[in-house]
């Protein structure tokens, strides 16, 4: 079932027959190094590069995103921004009164997972249960752990980083040979990220901080009994007043991060 009708880009055919190749792009170090690899032939061109932008995107992510555009407009592979009916993600955290947790998923399901797969659905349709679509996933060797099957039978998961055994490095090597520098993708306000982020943020983006500041603040306003927190956790702050624990001395702070697959929010989307 071959026709001229596009959805996104994407000629409509047969998805039964042959699923939509999706290349799920983060702005990170492996999702940049997979359409770097479609560039270079290593790998077949995929049918869409989408990307799930929450909202709270760490800033360095935006250039390597629009660089990524404009490689897919090179490519011809069609490149489209998927986002959340919810909003912002911290907008939307501020407004209930709630903080990311670690442990708690919702945030990579509602704004990573979920709208990708509704413009996914949008393209391919409701094959009753059928495989219509397969998401690639920046998985390297280092964390092949994470090699999941999805839990849905229409869309299904590929990994082609671990098929061609590349390692993180080996994605950085590829990476800065088109001169990139790609930094570790995700939201500032992500708690896998580590206690290190939130110090360095309110160093050098304070604008940024400040949002987690008052999410703070509205959480425990919200549940003033409640031991966890965003910045409560991280930092283990009793007060929010206490600058002192960010300075460290003016000495540099290493980065560090919690999260399962060294990319912020364990997300890998």
């Amino acid at each position: 079932m071959n026709s001229d009708i596009e959805i996104h880009g994407v000629k409509i055919r047969d998805f039964v027959a042959e699923p939509l190749q999706v290349l799920s792009l983060g702005g990170g170090v492996q999702s940049t190094a997979l359409l770097l690899l479609v560039k270079a032939g290593r790998l077949p061109r995929p049918d869409i590069c989408i990307h799930a932008d929450t909202g709270s995107e760490m800033p360095h992510t935006e250039p390597i995103i629009e660089y990524c555009r404009e490689l897919c407009d090179e490519l011809e592979i069609p490149f489209r921004i998927a986002t959340a009916t919810l909003g912002k993600l911290h907008e939307y955290y501020l407004s209930k009164g709630t903080v990311p947790i670690i442990g708690v998923r919702s945030c990579t399901m509602n704004f990573k997972v979920l709208p990708q797969r509704r413009l996914i659905r949008e393209i391919v349709g409701n094959g009753k249960g059928k495989l219509l679509a397969e998401c690639w996933l920046g998985i390297t060797t280092d964390e092949s752990k994470r090699e999941i099957k999805s839990e849905l039978k229409w869309i299904g998961n590929k990994f082609p980083l671990l098929r061609l055994n590349y390692s993180r490095d080996m994605c950085i090597q590829i990476n800065e040979k088109h001169g990139l520098t790609v930094l570790k993708s995700g939201c500032f306000l992500c708690p896998y990220a580590g206690r290190h982020h939130f110090i360095k943020l309110r160093r050098y983006q304070p604008d940024l901080f400040k949002i987690c500041i008052e999410m703070e603040e509205a959480y425990q306003n919200k549940w003033p009994n409640r031991k966890h927190g965003l910045l409560k956790t991280m930092l283990s702050l009793k007060s929010l007043e206490m600058p002192s624990l960010f300075t460290f001395g003016g000495e540099y702070v290493p980065d560090e991060t919690n999260c399962e697959n060294d990319v912020q929010g364990g997300c890998f989307l």
